[in-house]
């Protein structure tokens, strides 16, 4: 281990002064007393992007004879929403980690609620659909940041796992709440009731977050700067990647109209990547991919979601088409799914951090591939209490088991500066996975159902092309599996809850500057920090001593974890120097 050689001050930032909540205004006050609720208002606001979804699962059809679609416009009622919400992720997670997490995701829903309300309005194709694209973008500034905003909040182990797993319970919520919601509502009063319930939500949730969610700025004692070009290369580079999976499935990928687009994605991501490599400022710093959990996480999440939204698509084709379920039925036969989820997910994060991950998500995969092998039997003649009842039990044990572990080995590694970015990346694979296990199951289906076209509607013919899209279901969750043994490290279970020293909370640092795999190596108790009283965050009389061999130096005092420190040209934030130091047999003291 090469110590330390420079230790570079980047600039003066302000103390955070200790609060007496007897100086603050009722407003603050009022504000103080809410921020519990931010795990809850970011979660919401997960469960209605989603929910936004997947409720065209069910309404696209009643929404396509009223507004009089075309059959090939159809896709774009789910696609415009998705081409949008994945391919400004990236973007969307830097600007959070640049400008501030709160104002993003306050600005994204904001605009995601403005254009639910504009959906509900829209009387042509054309007008719902761009402003499904138009809500996507308001889905796309919500998700990274509110990750983001968590494990910020939430020092790792066992508070971040349990935050996590209720970000994930309420969030898987939200596909199966999608469908029920879009079959009750467009049975009675109508689709339009889907998007104004959107934004209805979306006003509530954006006045509860002015008071949840604590101020915070973006990247401290630096002047922000875009990366235009990495920005533009990135979002033009995974739009047609996700336009090329979707579409191929109606017109071909071999087609002049799908595989021109599959070229341009791959020259504009081949462009991206060299922009990143040479730019000082770039939109997804290449740093993050370093961290084997975190890369062996994103392909697993990929994996795991395609897994999921091949057994959505094919489960809801099976229940209306092959049992001769309704729209309403069909819909409540998921509401087990739901229910499930919103209790196993509470009881994982109690459970998660005594656990080992990686044997978890094993055996989550699993549960989703025992899920989708027992609904490819189901026939015409089935009971919804035998094979299907149990299979969408299996399937949310398996999402739980596999989502939640990744979230956080995803999240682990990362520092705040790169939260956001790592969200949106978590989350580009979640928006790539869905439409890349789709067309490859409906490949599959479709192949096998032509080979049958002259059989009817809910018999063989579409039981057959079912079943062995189920089956391909199957191998995508072992790949999985494989995956996770060869190349997921092993995660060992939290032994105790991470807590920052008081010292530390009265002086106003946040919980996340103790957050650090190895901190356990890291003693800073009450006597290992020295203040005076009334300026406790600048610790103007304390002082950083480092020794090493032959060598003492001493710094000028700095706010805790505001100093950039330099090794071998490479910048290193507080946690990761004070590792750096400790394991170079050097003591640290404040």
């Amino acid at each position: 281990m090469t110590p330390i050689d420079t230790i570079v001050d980047k600039g003066p930032v302000a103390p955070v002064e200790p609060v007496d909540p007897a100086t603050l205004s009722k407003f603050q006050q009022l504000c103080l007393r809410c921020q519990p609720l931010m795990l809850y208002v970011v979660s919401l606001a997960q469960f209605l992007d989603i929910v936004n979804g997947a409720s065209m699962t069910v309404a696209m059809l009643p929404i396509a004879k009223e507004l009089e679609f075309e059959t090939q416009q159809q896709q774009w009622l789910i696609s415009s929403y998705a081409l949008s919400f994945g391919g400004l992720l990236l973007i969307a997670g830097r600007m959070g980690d640049l400008f501030g997490h709160r104002r993003v995701f306050l600005g994204g829903l904001f605009w995601f609620g403005t254009f639910s309300l504009v959906n509900g309005f829209s009387k042509t194709p054309i007008m719902l659909c761009i402003s499904r694209a138009l809500q996507g973008v308001g889905a796309a500034a919500q998700i990274p940041t509110a990750l983001a905003l968590i494990a910020i909040k939430y020092p790792a182990g066992i508070e971040r796992t349990r935050a996590l797993s209720v970000f994930s319970a309420i969030g898987a919520m939200g596909a199966v709440t999608g469908l029920l919601l879009s079959g009750a509502l467009t049975s009675t009063i109508g689709w339009q009731w889907i998007f104004f319930i959107s934004a209805i939500m979306s006003v509530i949730l954006f006045i509860l977050g002015v008071f949840a969610i604590p101020q915070a700025n973006g990247l401290h004692g630096e002047n922000p700067k875009i990366d235009f070009g990495g920005s533009f290369t990135a979002t033009g580079g995974i739009v047609c990647v996700i336009y090329y999976i979707s579409a191929g499935v109606e017109t071909g990928w071999a087609s002049v109209q799908t595989l021109p687009v599959l070229f341009v994605g791959l020259v504009l991501l081949a462009i991206f990547i060299f922009i990143e490599k040479k730019i000082s400022y770039p939109i997804m710093p290449f740093h993050v991919w370093k961290h084997r959990a975190f890369s062996t996480s994103f392909g697993l999440i990929f994996i795991m979601q395609a897994v999921f939204q091949g057994y959505l698509y094919f489960t809801t084709l099976t229940f209306q088409e092959v049992l001769g379920y309704s729209i309403m039925r069909t819909s409540l036969s998921y509401l087990v799914h739901g229910l499930t989820a919103m209790v196993f997910y509470s009881i994982l994060g109690k459970i998660l951090p005594r656990l080992p991950l990686k044997p978890i998500i094993a055996i989550g995969f699993i549960f989703l591939a025992v899920s989708s092998l027992m609904f490819a039997f189901v026939t015409e003649n089935s009971s919804y209490w035998v094979l299907p009842f149990i299979s969408l039990i299996c399937n949310v044990l398996g999402l739980g088991m596999v989502m939640l572990p990744a979230q956080i080995t995803a999240l682990r590694d990362a520092s705040d500066d790169d939260q956001g970015v790592v969200g949106a990346i978590y989350n580009v694979g979640l928006q790539i996975g869905a439409p890349f296990g789709l067309a490859i199951l409906t490949v599959i289906s479709g192949k096998l159902n032509g080979d049958h076209s002259g059989e009817r509607v809910g018999g063989p013919t579409n039981m057959h092309g079912y079943k062995y899209a189920l089956l391909g279901d199957v191998g995508l969750a072992v790949l999985g599996f494989i995956l996770t043994l060869i190349f997921l490290p092993s995660v060992k279970p939290t032994k105790a809850e991470n807590k920052v020293p008081a010292s530390l909370e009265e002086a106003g640092v946040p919980s996340t500057m103790m957050d650090n795999k190895d901190k356990d190596s890291m003693t800073m108790d009450k006597e290992s920090v020295t203040t005076d009283v009334g300026v406790p965050t600048g610790f103007e009389n304390s002082k950083a001593e480092y020794e090493e061999p032959g060598k003492t130096e001493y710094v000028e005092p700095q706010p805790f974890g505001k100093m950039e420190y330099e090794q071998d040209g490479q910048e290193l934030n507080t946690p990761q120097m004070a590792e750096e130091i400790i394991k170079a047999g050097a003591k640290v003291q404040y």
